[in-house]
């Protein structure tokens, strides 16, 4: 917890930077007594003052800044301040900074503003704001100055005209030139390369300024920067002389403000070298001389990772989340935070490892650019632990600042980081990476991996959760409209769905997916196969049709079940389907009893589309390979086929086999009924009576009486001619039940009326008449019924029933 609330402070310094505040603290010894400057600084003056207690000792200073804090933060804590910011009460824009001392401390306000070397002989100093304030933080009594009160009046004056003035003096007290000086020139050119981190430029100068100006007033700071060159150049062989420079520096000059950074660098350089014990003297003069210098809190960080080195673990944490806790300089605080995650990382514990790599990413990502290679190297180790998401996103800050393609970092590190983003999830980075990846990297092998890796992120998507995998796919769909991706992620989801068994989604998705991967895709034709395989289960034929009438022969299926869903098209009409499946296969049928499956259904779908002439050819095939019963019915086809072409003398040649084989079959109905038509029009009265009387029986056997009273009356034409009346009169009677037509019934009573003429039975002939007008309906049977019964009236002289 007091990690975030050291952030959030950190926030602070960083947000006010934008309006121009500073905020800084040094450090030094006096007398074997610590002391720290809390130096403020800022573009436009504000106010700070002082709170005194009951011992007239300052108790708190206040400083106000009217433009307001952009986060949130907690107070910080150092060796000497207590820092607490605090917005105004008013809601109104501005915070109040209070500083208090810590327990056994003191602090003193100055106002740092005016020049020492101005042309003022007396400076105002007591202005209520300032630019610039320093706060002295000390121990007992203040460090150098004299702390007597003063008992005269202090009011500013101001003069007329400026006087002359020497100016600064040296140490033997003789003028400095501060315009002019090779020596400064030199000195200021070595600071600028020690700025720009250009240390060997600087090492060269440093020399050659020492060599011509031995006695430089410059010499203590040029000594310092020489260290420090060749401290950051890490180079081993450097290493005896920074610890001969080190120690001859710090004997001159020990009470010096880079102390404690030169303490650091014996530290870690004896370290470095693996005089542990030796470098443990200066680690702990640090922690005991300068506690709370950013230095000390730098040498906390190095002594803690030579010691988790060495294996001694146990203080480790403390002395990295100690420092995080009461550093205020931001480097040291990102160190830390770096430290502590990488901690984590050697123990596993991946979110807390993840969570301080991201603060430091958050607030100070600049952190990462100033050692490019050595934070790669490190990221590349937490990507081995299996931690993708954080150094995924630090390598992307690092690789925005690579403007040059040539830099032999430039494709590893686009390379690590599209393949981490790969792998925390990260889609739409990763693909993005692996793309540029594609476009700048020159090898083909190279080429061909990233090509693979970037299909396996889009398509290959490694997720046991069948949800999460349709989301990704539709998310992949929605990302790359009217690309390939986007073609190749609508047939991954079918896959997926597919082996969900989700058949029906996909056939829903038939025409999507036909218009992205072309007509019938095989995803789709697998879906179609368990569908119509569920619908066969389920004698769902219906279904089926209307699978087959859609992708017909493309469905795969078994032999079997394509005769299944042949048939079921069949039963609904769905010719031309099923035509062209029984074409292809029975010219595709392996075995003779294959074709007769084939070829009888053929003929049949033939038949039905009035196709006689194929229909002739494929029912008489079926018929020379006919072993199956259940296709006896194709000499029935064939039958029929041939009397629809006008083809009678072939097709009685089928009769006997038809008889043979379908016997009393309803089908025979059919049969008899074109028998019977071609005898009645050849007036061949024995045909006609025995198909007559063979389809009659055949129809009340079947009770199917299509074909009465046609039937009946074809053969009393035929049992008249040979004047077998009664027979007539009884076929008639029993052919009232059938009658369906008005006209039909005016036939039949006109036709009993003859019958019972010709047999002289005159009364129920005329009672037949009547029954004939009374039918309401118009035919030329009716007149013949009134016209016989006038004429019968005549010959009998019998008077009508409504005479009588």
């Amino acid at each position: 917890m007091r990690n975030k609330k050291y952030w959030a402070f950190l926030l602070l310094f960083i947000t006010n930077s934008l309006f121009g505040l500073e905020f800084y603290i040094n450090s030094g010894r006096e007398d074997n007594r610590n002391f720290a400057v809390l130096n403020l600084l800022d573009n436009q003056p504000f106010i700070c003052t002082e709170s005194f207690n009951r011992e007239s000792e300052v108790s708190e200073i206040v400083c106000r800044f009217d433009f307001p804090l952009l986060s949130r933060f907690a107070r910080s804590e150092t060796l000497f301040f207590s820092v607490t910011p605090e917005s105004f009460d008013d809601n109104t824009q501005g915070f109040f900074l209070k500083i208090k001392p810590k327990n056994g401390k003191k602090i003193k306000l100055y106002n740092a503003e005016f020049s020492l070397v101005s042309r003022k002989p007396i400076p105002q100093e007591h202005n209520e704001s300032s630019k610039r304030w320093q706060i002295l933080g000390y121990e007992n009594r203040i460090p150098f100055l004299n702390d007597k009160p003063s008992n005269g009046l202090n009011f500013p004056i101001s003069f007329e005209e400026e006087l002359p003035r020497i100016g600064a003096l040296d140490v033997q007290l003789r003028p400095m030139n501060n315009e002019v000086g090779a020596d400064k020139d030199y000195f200021l050119r070595i600071q600028s390369a020690i700025s720009n981190e250009s240390y060997t430029e600087a090492l060269n100068a440093i020399e050659e300024m020492l060599g011509l100006y031995p006695d430089t007033i410059f010499k203590r700071d040029v000594l310092y920067f020489k260290i420090v060159a060749l401290d950051s150049l890490e180079k081993e062989e450097n290493y005896e002389d920074i610890m001969m420079l080190a120690k001859a520096w710090l004997d001159a000059y020990p009470t010096d403000v880079h102390v404690p950074q030169t303490l650091f660098v014996l530290a870690k350089t004896y370290a470095k070298m693996n005089f542990f014990e030796e470098a443990k003297y200066y680690y702990d003069r640090l922690f005991t001389e300068y506690k709370g210098d950013k230095y000390e809190l730098l040498a906390r960080l190095d002594y803690g990772e030579n010691l988790y080195m060495r294996g001694d673990r146990k203080v480790v944490l403390s002395m990295y989340e100690s420092t995080l806790n009461e550093t205020t300089d931001l480097e040291v605080a990102s160190l830390a935070s770096v430290l502590l995650g990488d901690y984590y990382r050697k123990a596993e514990n991946r979110a807390e490892a993840q969570r301080y790599l991201k603060n430091v990413l958050d607030a100070n990502p600049n952190f990462f650019l100033k050692e490019i290679p050595k934070h790669y190297n490190m990221l590349q180790r937490w990507a081995e632990a299996g931690i993708y998401e954080v150094p995924a996103q630090v390598a992307e800050v690092i690789f925005e600042t690579i403007e040059d393609k040539d830099d032999p970092l430039y494709l590893p590190l686009l390379k690590s980081m599209a393949i981490w983003f790969d792998k925390s999830g990260n889609l739409k980075k990763a693909h993005q990476y692996y793309q540029l990846l594609l476009k700048d990297t020159e090898s083909d092998s190279e080429r061909r991996e990233v090509r693979n890796l970037d299909d396996n992120l889009l398509l290959n998507y490694d997720e046991e959760n069948a949800t999460k995998k349709l989301e990704h796919y539709d998310y992949v769909r929605q990302s790359y409209q009217g690309k390939e991706e986007a073609k190749m992620a609508l047939e991954k989801k079918a896959q997926t769905l597919y082996e969900l068994g989700k058949y029906q989604e996909i056939f829903a998705m038939r025409e999507e997916l036909e218009e992205e991967l072309g007509e019938s895709p095989e995803v789709l034709l697998d879906s179609l196969s368990a569908l119509t395989r569920d619908s066969l289960k389920n004698q769902n034929c219906k279904e089926v049709a209307y699978y087959g009438s859609l992708y017909g022969e493309k469905i795969p299926l078994t032999s079997k079940e394509r005769l299944q869903m042949f048939d079921c098209l069949l039963e609904n009409r769905q010719y031309n389907v099923a035509k062209t499946i029984a074409q292809i296969e029975s010219q595709d049928a392996k075995t003779a009893t294959d074709k007769e499956d084939w070829l009888y259904r053929l003929a049949w779908v033939q038949y039905q589309m009035q196709d006689y002439p194929k229909a002739t050819l494929a029912a008489r095939d079926a018929l020379n390979l006919l072993s199956n019963p259940a296709h006896n019915d194709s000499a029935w086809v064939l039958f029929m086929s041939l009397s629809k072409q006008g083809r009678y003398e072939e097709a009685f040649k089928i009769l006997p086999i038809l008889e043979e084989k379908l016997k009393d079959d309803d089908k025979m109905i059919e049969v008899y009924k074109e028998m019977l038509q071609r005898a009645l029009v050849s007036k061949d009265d024995t045909a006609i009576q025995v198909y007559a009387n063979k389809l009659i029986a055949l129809q009340k056997q079947h009770q199917r009486f299509e074909y009465s009273p046609w039937a009946e009356l074809g053969m009393v034409e035929a049992l008249n001619r040979e004047g077998r009346f009664q027979e007539s009169l009884d076929l008639l009677k029993s052919a009232e039940a059938h009658i369906s037509s008005g006209n039909e019934r005016i036939q039949i009573y006109y036709l009993q009326g003859y019958l019972n003429d010709k047999l002289g039975n005159k009364a129920a002939a005329i009672e037949s008449y009547n029954q004939c007008e009374a039918v309401e309906a118009q035919s030329a049977w009716k007149n013949l019924c009134v016209d016989a019964k006038k004429l019968l009236e005549q010959e009998n002289e019998i008077p009508t029933r409504g005479q009588q």
